[in-house]
C-alpha cells in the first residue's frame, strides 16, 4: 500500500504494510444465512434441513474453505431425502471460534447435533475435509449407519497442498495475505478443485461463491483446520478408522483429482473389507458439483441396493 506524503507534493510513501490491512485472528460469531442458526453445546452452527421428516436421514458435511451451497446440486436430485447441511465450524454462517478445529472435537459437535434433531440411520455424505469430520461423527454416535466419502485421502501423505499455502500459516504475515491477498489467487485454488477444461459457470448460481467461502473463515479456523486435521490422522488414518467402525462406506474420487493421488489413495482403502470405491472419469476433486447426476445415482443405488428409492 502507499500513501501520498503531504511534505513533498508529488511524492509518494510506502506505508507498513501490516499498519494499514489486518487480518481476521480473533473469534467472530455466527452470521447465518439460507438456514436456522442452532446452538450445540454453546456453539453455534448454521443449519439447513431439505426433504421430507420421514425420508432416508443424510446429514452433509462441505470441504475446507466452502459451505451448504457446494452440496445444492445434490440435494435438489434427492427431493425424497431428508437433508441436514452444516456449515462447518469456522466456514459460511457459523461461528468461527479460536479452537475447536480438530477432528474429534468436530465430530462430537456434529453427533450431538444429530442427537439434538433426532436423527436415526444416518448417512454422512462428507466431501473433501468433511468426510474426516463424518468419519470422526461416526466415532462419536451410534446414530450413523453408513459414510459417504468424496474426494478424501486416508491421510496427508497420499495428497499435495496448493504451492506458497505455508505462508497463509505464518502467525504475522498469514491473516493478511488470507484476507486481503490477490482474488485471482484464491480463484486459481478454487479453480484446482474441479478438473481441468470443467466450465466454473456451471459450479454454483452465485458466480462468486467460491471466492466468498474461501475468505470466509477467520485466520484460526484456516490455520487450525489444516493442522489438526494432519495431526487426527498422522495417529490413525481413514481407512483404518473406517475397519474399526465397521459401517458401510462408499469412497468416492474423481480421476483427475488435483489435490489427491487417486490410486495410491484407493489403493489403501480397497484393503478394508467394509469399502466400496467409485472413481468417475473426467471429474476432478469436486464430484457432486462437477458430476451431480452421477454422485446422486450412487448415493441411492448405496443406501437401498438393488431398489429405487
Amino acid at each position: 500500500m502507499t500513501t501520498k506524503s503531504t511534505a513533498s507534493p508529488g511524492r509518494w510513501r510506502v506505508g507498513s504494510l501490516a499498519g494499514h490491512l489486518t487480518g481476521r485472528t480473533g473469534a467472530e460469531p455466527a452470521t447465518g444465512g439460507a438456514g436456522t442458526v442452532m446452538s450445540i453445546d454453546g456453539v453455534d452452527l448454521h443449519v439447513r434441513a431439505d426433504g421430507p421428516i420421514g425420508g432416508p436421514a443424510l446429514l452433509m458435511l462441505h470441504g475446507f474453505g466452502a459451505s451448504t451451497a457446494w452440496f445444492d446440486q445434490v440435494v435438489d436430485r434427492l427431493p425424497e431425502c431428508r437433508i441436514t447441511r452444516v456449515d462447518l465450524l469456522g466456514h459460511g454462517g457459523s461461528a468461527r471460534p479460536a479452537s475447536g478445529y480438530d477432528p474429534e472435537s468436530q465430530g462430537r459437535l456434529y453427533a450431538r447435533l444429530l442427537s439434538e434433531l433426532d436423527l436415526d440411520g444416518v448417512t454422512v455424505v462428507g466431501h473433501s475435509m468433511g468426510s474426516l469430520f463424518g468419519v470422526a461423527t461416526a466415532e462419536h454416535s451410534t446414530r450413523v449407519s453408513r459414510l459417504v466419502l468424496m474426494g478424501e485421502g486416508p491421510d496427508t501423505s497420499t495428497g499435495t497442498l496448493p504451492p506458497g499455502e505455508w505462508v497463509i500459516h505464518r502467525p504475522r504475515i498469514g491473516p493478511v495475505v488470507q484476507q486481503h491477498g490477490p482474488a485471482f489467487v484464491t480463484e486459481r485454488v478454487v479453480r484446482r478443485a474441479f478438473a481441468p477444461g470443467f466450465d466454473m459457470a456451471k459450479a454454483f448460481a452465485n458466480p462468486n461463491q467460491g471466492l466468498d467461502d474461501a475468505r470466509s473463515l477467520n485466520h484460526p479456523a484456516f490455520t487450525e483446520s489444516i493442522q489438526r486435521r494432519k495431526a487426527w490422522t498422522d495417529q490413525l488414518g481413514l481407512d483404518a478408522r473406517l475397519d474399526d467402525l465397521a459401517l458401510p462406506a462408499l469412497v468416492i474420487f474423481g480421476r483427475e483429482d488435483r489435490f489427491y493421488d487417486v490410486d495410491a489413495s484407493l489403493a489403501r482403502y480397497r484393503a478394508v473389507r467394509t469399502i466400496t470405491t467409485t472413481v468417475l472419469e473426467h471429474v476432478g476433486h469436486t464430484p457432486m458439483i462437477e458430476a451431480p447426476d452421477r454422485i446422486v445415482e450412487l448415493i441411492r443405488e448405496f443406501l437401498s441396493p438393488g431398489e429405487k428409492l
